[in-house]
């Protein structure tokens, strides 16, 4: 009778468990079922995947760390529509619904995953502390940007979507700054970002082979358009310079990739890029160098500069594409090409347009109208845009989006600076220095055109980057928090 008596109630125990199973699988059954017809109603076809889509942003959820060095690294692989070899992989920066991108679901997975390991293991939110400033005058300055236009007529919706890429410079460095990392496993991430530069490079020289670039200098094409790629390998170009100037152990591999990576980024045609390159090469040179050194460097950079000169006026190499780009930089070249001239003239009618809203600007998704210099051409969607990033923010934001951006920089670099300082390994210390370099040549390349807070996937990077330097500037113990807010 006892025996029967134990039996009985395992047996009611089993079946009530395997009900419960029943049900919670006919649950999920039921929930996948609608997901997947809700995504097809709403994006067609590509909906049967979003109940695969939710069950790896779950699981992404939980893994931060997995989830941004495998977003990041989709952006720096997967190239837009400008790159012909695989225009497949502009598909991650579609729209999926109205004014919600791919990228813009990703991001957001990495901010989310993020904030939850921060709670879920009851850690404090930390910002580093010379980037405080900078963000925080930039979410007021979005708040404004956002209010402005809607009372020039945009609705609230469109003006805090447009606001999209400005959230990634807002959120992500204290997102990447927040997670659980240490030096080995950081040096593990950017070790990987060398052999997937150099094969970049490699697949934008068969571009070129394959003439699928874009066309730059009559019948010449070029390697990467966009900025994400080229700032990957300067970067690294000048992290492999400070290495090298440090006296660090380097891999053979690496220094035969440097060709590669300064050939890519030569054929880019990118002026900006090579003005930048060039301040960074400086700024090492300057800061990485012993003071014998250094006293070689003014004479050095007049031999550079007149061999710079002595190339432009050989008359047999005037056709060279290279030598083209060059010489376009000249202020006669600038006045005569269509699409300079563009810039120049768009430049002072966005400054006739501060003029008459010099503090709130013009609000989010407002077009410039000024008409101080005719247009010598109309490109579609040109006057949201603005070829000098400090005057998008300004003109967007007001004065408050123009003070958020130089102190976003000037911080970026000083974060950089402490990160160089307060590393112990030798190629993250390299990589911090690089990084503060590459930063200061940023503001010359912003110049010449908006990437920063403009174009989604470099600002990603860009983010990204300065998150990691926020994790270095710690410095090896995660208990100092003394430049830390």
């Amino acid at each position: 009778m006892n025996g029967g008596q134990s039996v009985a109630p395992q047996s009611l125990r089993l079946l009530a468990l395997r009900r419960r199973d029943v049900l919670l699988a006919t649950a999920i059954a039921a929930f996948l079922a609608l997901t997947m017809a809700a995504g097809i109603r709403v994006l067609g076809s590509v909906g049967v995947l979003v109940p695969l889509a939710l069950l790896l942003a779950a699981i992404l959820l939980t893994r931060p760390v997995l989830t941004l060095v495998l977003i990041v690294g989709l952006a720096l692989v997967c190239e837009g529509e400008a790159f012909g070899l695989f225009t497949f992989t502009g598909e991650l920066y579609i729209q999926v619904y109205k004014d919600i991108s791919l990228l813009d679901l990703l991001v957001g997975l990495i901010v989310i995953s993020a904030l939850f390991d921060v709670l879920r293991n009851n850690r404090p939110l930390l910002i580093p502390r010379p980037l405080a400033l900078g963000l925080t005058m930039l979410a007021l300055a979005m708040a404004c940007g956002a209010y402005v236009g809607h009372e020039s007529g945009v609705s609230v919706r469109y003006s805090i979507f447009s606001e999209h890429i400005l959230f990634y410079l807002l959120l992500m460095p204290v997102a990447v700054a927040n997670l659980d990392l240490d030096e080995r496993r950081i040096k593990r991430m950017l070790a990987a970002t060398v052999p997937l530069a150099a094969i970049k490079a490699v697949l934008g020289l068969v571009e070129i082979s394959m003439h699928l670039g874009r066309g730059i200098e009559g019948s010449s094409t070029l390697t990467y358009y966009e900025p994400t790629a080229n700032w990957l390998m300067m970067i690294i170009l000048l992290a492999i310079l400070a290495a090298a100037l440090a006296k660090t152990t380097r891999p053979r591999w690496v220094l035969l990739s440097s060709p590669l990576l300064i050939a890519c980024l030569l054929l880019s045609y990118r002026r900006s890029f090579w003005i930048a390159s060039v301040l960074g090469v400086v700024l090492i040179l300057v800061l990485g160098t012993s003071p014998a050194g250094r006293r070689l460097l003014i004479p050095s950079g007049l031999a550079v500069a007149a061999a710079i000169w002595v190339l432009g006026s050989i008359n047999f190499q005037s056709n060279l594409p290279v030598v083209k780009r060059v010489n376009s930089l000249s202020a006669s070249t600038l006045e005569a090409n269509s699409e300079d001239r563009y810039r120049i003239d768009e430049r002072e009618n966005v400054f006739a347009e501060i003029e008459a809203h010099p503090i709130s600007g013009l609000g989010v998704g407002i077009p410039w109208q000024a008409t101080a210099a005719p247009l010598s051409v109309e490109h579609e969607g040109g006057r949201e845009y603005v070829h000098f990033v400090a005057l998008w923010f300004w003109l967007k934001l007001g004065v408050l989006g123009l003070c958020a951006y130089l102190g976003l920089v000037l911080g970026s670099i000083v974060l950089a600076w402490q990160a160089w300082r307060r590393s112990r390994d030798p190629w993250l210390r390299a990589f911090s220095l690089a990084s503060a370099c590459g930063i200061a040549g940023l503001l010359v390349m912003d110049t010449t055109a908006s990437f920063t807070g403009v174009e989604p996937r470099f600002t990603l990077v860009l983010a990204a980057q300065i998150g990691l330097l926020g994790v270095l500037a710690r410095g090896p113990r995660r208990e100092q928090a003394s430049e830390l807010v």
